[in-house]
Parts: structure tokens; sequence; C-alpha cells
């Protein structure tokens, strides 16, 4: 892969990122007050991370230096896994999958908890996944 072939690759990922947090935004905007969440749901929290990342290791650090392309290889394989995984993330924060349960923010009184079990799940998954094809990228170069 070639330094061209990144730099055609990341605009379209970080217009992806930058999109996804703009839906985000967007989403509690329209809330209802009693609807809105007083904390960012993981699944953002994670694709923000990745926009850093993104951002730091493909426009930031190849201004900077030039032993970049490796790294920046692997960042770019791993960001891209985990916005095609982002959707899922989200539906899995809104209860999607199990939809005989309580999908509000509170349950028998009590507060329900940063992350439910299936997007804790499907964030792990995909963090995974994105750290072996990060590897794979790494062993795959040879340096």
């Amino acid at each position: 892969m070639t330094p061209d072939t990144l730099y055609r690759l990341a605009p379209p990922l970080i217009s992806l990122q930058f999109l996804a947090f703009c839906w985000t935004v967007h989403r509690e905007i329209e809330a209802a007050d009693a609807e809105r969440q007083s904390v960012i749901p993981l699944p953002d929290v994670i694709n923000i991370l990745s926009l850093f990342a993104t951002v730091g290791c493909l426009i930031v650090l190849p201004l900077a230096t030039e032993a970049y392309l490796w790294l920046s290889r692997m960042v770019l394989g791993g960001a891209y896994v985990l916005i095609a995984f982002h959707p899922f993330m989200v539906a899995a924060h809104y209860r999607l999958w199990r939809r005989k349960e309580k999908s509000g923010k509170y349950t028998n009184g009590a507060r329900s908890p940063y992350a439910n079990r299936e997007e804790l799940m499907i964030s792990l998954v995909s963090i995974l996944v994105a750290t072996a094809v990060a590897v794979c990228l790494r062993m795959r170069t040879g340096i």
C-alpha cells in the first residue's frame, strides 16, 4: 500500500466517522428533554477515539515525520472495521436486538447501566476484530 493509497482512503473514512458523530448529536438535539442522555454512549466514545486516532495517524503524523506508513496502515484498517461495526453497536445500545425488554432509561425505578450486555459484547467484538486487522496489516508489511 502506497502513501498515495492511504491519502485516498483517509478522507472517506474521516467523513464517515464525522457523520456518525453528527448523527448522534442531531439525535440528542431532537430528543425530548426526558429522553436526552447525560453521557455519550459507548459506540460514540469508540467512534470519537477512532476519529482522533485516524486524524492523528493519517493526517498529522505524515506532516510531522516520514516514518509513519506502517502505523497509518494499521490505524486505517482498524478504523474502517470500527466504523463498519458502529451501526450494530448503536442498535445494541438502543436494545433493538431484544425488543421484549424495556428500552427506557429506567427499569424498576433503578437507573440502567452505562452500557447493556449486547452493546458491550458487540463493542468488544468490534475492538477485537479491529485489533486483529491492525496486527495482520502490521505483520504483512514486514517491518
